[in-house]
């Protein structure tokens, strides 16, 4: 080939087109063309410190013996399609409330990485009906809030906490140094905004130390759900985190599984659906 021509496009750019496309149709399908709840089901919330909160609620069977609050992770938002489709298998066995965090989907105010999104929680378990017994389940950044708005807050029988970091600061794994990549650009999170509906602070400090406060969560029990493998946080904090709980407690790997709403299956669901009417009914 002749110096100064233009190169055929090889396997590296049909890779890299066959990436992009496939990156714009989940983008599409994750938010564009998410799933909605109906009319009926839609909550309008307002957290302790006045952050206005969309949510959806799901009101289960007649005889569902306990409500779930289900909180999604980083990025995500109620309508998210696994954690819709997640909220619905629950909501087969239990009445659902499923929040958007601050700066997140529908939710006003700016995300602070789990500082003040304790509150959204505590406005979504007191849209729980008042004569079932609550338990949250978040994950990833959902899984602090709901820990740490246990520790805090109180008044929920238990918590489940999937891939959730038990600490922020170490970028040690490939996922939490791209998210702190992009906390640190304002071009990147002006366009997290723009395509993801998920506004964040500047100057966001991470995941407050939670050491001294999971201890604080019994007797309400806490089961902590974590793949070893995790790209965003290791297998340490999964174990840190149940180290810190007192009992009753449980920790459970899923190997290969993945991160946040990749461990949202069918499988999983039957499993929180006996434990958590085993804990409610003990």
């Amino acid at each position: 080939m002749a110096t100064g021509e233009p190169r055929p496009p090889g396997r590296g750019a049909g890779r890299r087109v066959f990436d992009t496309g496939r990156g714009l149709a989940e983008w599409g399908h994750k938010y564009v063309l998410a799933p909605r709840y109906r009319r009926s089901e839609q909550l309008h919330l307002v957290s302790g410190d006045g952050t206005r909160l969309a949510a959806a609620r799901l009101a289960g069977p007649p005889d569902a013996r306990a409500t779930v609050v289900l909180v999604h992770g980083f990025v995500n938002w109620s309508r998210t399609p696994r954690v819709y489709a997640f909220a619905h298998l629950l909501a087969r066995h239990f009445c659902v409330v499923i929040p958007d965090l601050r700066g997140h989907g529908q939710s006003g105010g700016t995300c602070t990485l789990c500082r003040d999104e304790p509150l959204d929680v505590a406005a979504a378990v007191a849209a729980a009906p008042s004569n079932l017994p609550v338990v949250t389940i978040g994950m990833s950044l959902g899984g602090a809030s709901v820990l740490l708005h246990a520790a805090r807050f109180g008044g929920v029988a238990g918590t489940v906490a999937i891939s959730a970091p038990a600490w922020w600061g170490q970028y040690e794994r490939s996922g939490s140094a791209r998210v702190q990549r992009v906390i640190a650009s304002p071009i990147r999170r002006t366009m997290l905004s723009v395509f993801t509906r998920t506004r964040i602070l500047a100057n966001c400090e991470g995941v407050p130390d939670a050491s001294a406060l999971v201890g604080a969560i019994a007797p309400a029990f806490v089961v902590v759900a974590h793949d070893p493998d995790d790209t965003y946080f290791g297998p340490d904090h999964a174990e840190r985190i149940y180290e810190w709980a007192q009992e009753p407690k449980e920790l459970w790997w899923y190997a290969n599984a993945g991160h946040g709403t990749d461990l949202l299956t069918p499988q999983l669901a039957h499993r929180l659906v006996e434990t958590i009417n085993t804990r409610v009914g003990a």
